[in-house]
């Protein structure tokens, strides 16, 4: 098994078209769409709970006054542990999904066995990331969207933190601007779909997922064709 989680490392050639990309993934979200927009509003309600109850120990004051970056930062990390192991969850049901498995909502709280793990990728990512963005901004770009699929690959293939990191960026950087590309329109749909009354989520959220991971990540790390 673990000969096999290291040959993942060994990243095929792939490539994609963007909009054919999105294109399959308003058909793929059919039927689906119900499941992983709840799994995402308890992501997001537990998410804010979590930030609500950290920020009464590390306040930052409300605009117009200049934030607290430094409690902000803390609130963040320490948000790790609850938050990680619950997103994973809830891309793991894309991943799923790409393989054909039956899909269980309650699923999304099964990988906080992988907290440790996970958290500190998340807190080697965000470092990294904002190392990045403070030399140049330009490499912070590059990482945030480079790392996009650390976290999984430690939940599906049991790599290690660096393991999966490297995996990641390695895989990425092949086709870094049509991944970034991707990602960018995905959350221009997000927004667009948040916008008019928030009616948009309910196709952008399940469109973001199940592209991103249920047909990007099987592409690159299982060969699976579109």
């Amino acid at each position: 098994m673990k000969n096999e989680e290291r040959n993942v490392q060994n990243i095929p050639e792939y490539d994609f078209d963007i909009i054919e990309m999105i294109k399959t993934g308003f058909n793929r979200i059919e039927g689906v769409k119900g499941i992983f927009l709840a799994a995402f509003v308890v992501y997001v309600v537990i998410a804010v709970v979590v930030q609500v109850i950290l920020g009464t120990f590390f306040p930052s004051p409300p605009p117009p006054a200049e934030p607290n970056y430094l409690n902000q930062m803390i609130v963040t990390i320490l948000s790790y542990p609850i938050l990680m192991p619950l997103i994973v969850g809830v891309i793991m049901l894309a991943i799923r999904y790409s393989r054909g498995e039956r899909l269980a909502f309650q699923s999304i709280f099964h990988y906080y066995h992988l907290t440790g793990r996970l958290s500190l990728a998340a807190l080697f990512i965000y470092i990294m990331t904002v190392i990045g963005f403070v030399l140049l901004i330009i490499p912070g770009i590059y990482l945030s969207v480079a790392y996009i699929f650390t976290l999984p690959l430690i939940a599906d293939k049991g790599m290690d933190i660096w393991e999966a990191m490297e995996t990641s960026r390695k895989a990425v950087t092949k086709h870094w601007f049509k991944v970034f590309g991707l990602f960018l329109l995905l959350s221009i749909i997000m927004t667009l779909g948040a916008l008019a009354l928030g009616i948009g989520l309910i196709w952008a959220v399940p469109l973001l997922f199940v592209t991103l991971y249920g047909l990007l990540y099987p592409l690159i790390f299982d060969g699976v064709e579109i």
